[in-house]
């Protein structure tokens, strides 16, 4: 028997140090010896990438191989051994346990860039479109019962049936079961869409049921109901442009920025006034144009800036 022991623990070790295959391996051992065995490597292998101290792991490894002509030769270190094994074994199943723990409660991170809308995939295939100069996040702990995730920007939800699902953003949070909705939250604007099933949202201690077709919009505190342009099943700009009705066009500028990764100064206009229309997401002169000669302001371009004037 202490001769098994000591075959085994010898191709043990040369496995782990890459020396012999996973056919070779199998030989030796059983299959349910190997399945606990390739837990054991991988749990080594992410200790080692989270950074954990494991200085010499593959080092004593080798230093096994070299003692085993002497191991045969003294029973005692085999009973040594092979205790050794078993503490090894023991310490990697605690390390699997402790890597699964760390990486279910990750936070998941998500961000658009300038001009771009990012398709997302969630753990329970609800699907997040987010636009330009957007983040999403959520935490992977529990997502069967708690569906959360957070939102800076604008995105649009295809959310799959399951356990309530709720955005949460500065300006309000919104509930669902299964549904297909929007969201634009940004510094003193808040507006949900509902384009199928049915939608809460909970904003100043209000609460708000839309069904298809229905909206809500919050500016500055003044809560606006129904106001939203909602002429298809999902909003303008997954198509390549962006569509407003009657926003204040402090809002409309910061789509601009964002679409087009520039800066718009408007210190010497009243962006407070309401526009209503639509400009183009690739074309950044037809988008101006679009926004401002309808509104009836000047404007030129200094390299990525644009100079806003009556």
């Amino acid at each position: 028997m202490d001769e098994n022991i000591t075959n085994n623990d010898t191709f043990l070790a040369k496995w782990l140090a890459e020396e012999i295959t996973d056919e070779q391996l199998k030989e030796f051992v059983s299959e349910s010896e190997f399945l606990n065995y390739k837990k054991i490597k991988e749990g080594i292998k992410l200790y080692e990438y989270l950074e954990a101290p494991s200085e010499g792991t593959f080092a004593n490894i080798k230093n096994k191989i070299a003692k085993k002509q002497s191991i045969k030769n003294n029973p005692s270190m085999v009973v040594s051994l092979f205790t050794k094994s078993v503490i090894a074994v023991a310490a990697s199943v605690a390390i699997i346990f402790g890597v699964n723990s760390f990486l279910n409660n990750q936070e998941v991170n998500f961000e658009s860039g300038f001009g771009e809308f990012k398709t997302i995939a969630l753990l329970d295939n609800s699907e997040v479109l987010l636009n330009a100069k957007s983040s999403l996040s959520y935490t992977k702990k529990d997502w069967k019962n708690n569906r959360n995730v957070r939102l800076n920007g604008e995105a649009f939800f295809k959310v799959q049936k399951g356990s309530t699902f709720n955005v949460l953003t500065d300006n309000g949070t919104i509930s669902v079961l299964g549904t297909q909705f929007s969201v634009h939250s940004q510094d003193g604007f808040f507006e949900v869409i509902c384009y199928k099933g049915k939608v809460k949202v909970t904003s100043q201690n209000n609460e708000y049921i839309l069904t298809p077709s229905k909206s809500v919009r919050v500016v500055n505190g003044k809560v606006l109901e129904d106001v939203a342009i909602i002429s298809d099943t999902q909003p303008s700009w997954i198509a390549g442009e962006t569509t407003f009705k009657s926003v204040p066009l402090k809002v409309v500028i910061d789509g601009l920025e964002k679409q087009f990764n520039i800066k718009i100064e408007s210190k010497s206009i009243d962006n407070t006034i309401v526009f209503s229309g639509s400009f183009d997401n690739k074309n950044l002169d037809i988008a101006l144009a679009s926004v401002f000669k309808t509104t009836g302001l000047n404007y030129k371009i200094t390299n990525s800036t644009v100079i806003l004037s009556k």
